[in-house]
């Protein structure tokens, strides 16, 4: 079955989340356990990113939720902010923990594709943006 296609837009500056649901014919979430999972673009500048599940850092996490069939992206905004593109072509691969066959490597799906687009913001983001909060968790300084 071919890769399904899903358009998403990105607006720079801000943290970024998307999830996925792997799921059959009748709506039934695919167990992923032991599954992982890889999210790969190309931007117009011909620049090429990849996500990987399992990865927490600085830059992004990439998780699944093995029973509900989830793949979880979270991008937060200090990379969005530095996004330097306009449009971006991906795939969402999986890769089973099973062979495909022995000695044939494991099986990979991919299971979505589209095109990425940066939304610029309206007022440049040069500062920024943190809160501190007083002892009532109230925001004091934003």
């Amino acid at each position: 079955m071919p890769a399904a296609n899903y358009n998403f837009i990105i607006e720079k500056g801000t943290a970024f989340v998307i999830a996925f649901e792997y799921q059959d014919d009748t709506n039934v979430a695919i167990n992923l356990t032991n599954w992982c999972a890889r999210l790969r673009w190309v931007d117009n500048n011909g620049n090429i990113m990849a996500f990987n599940s399992g990865t927490k850092n600085s830059s992004y996490e990439m998780t699944i939720d093995p029973v509900l069939g989830k793949v979880t992206l979270k991008i937060p905004a200090s990379q969005t902010a530095a996004y330097d593109f306009t449009t971006a072509s991906y795939d969402l691969e999986l890769q089973e923990p099973n062979d495909l066959y022995d000695g044939g490597g494991k099986k990979i799906i991919r299971i979505l594709q589209g095109v990425i687009t940066l939304q610029e913001r309206n007022v440049p983001d040069t500062d920024a943006f943190s809160c501190s909060f007083d002892s009532q968790d109230s925001c004091r300084t934003c």
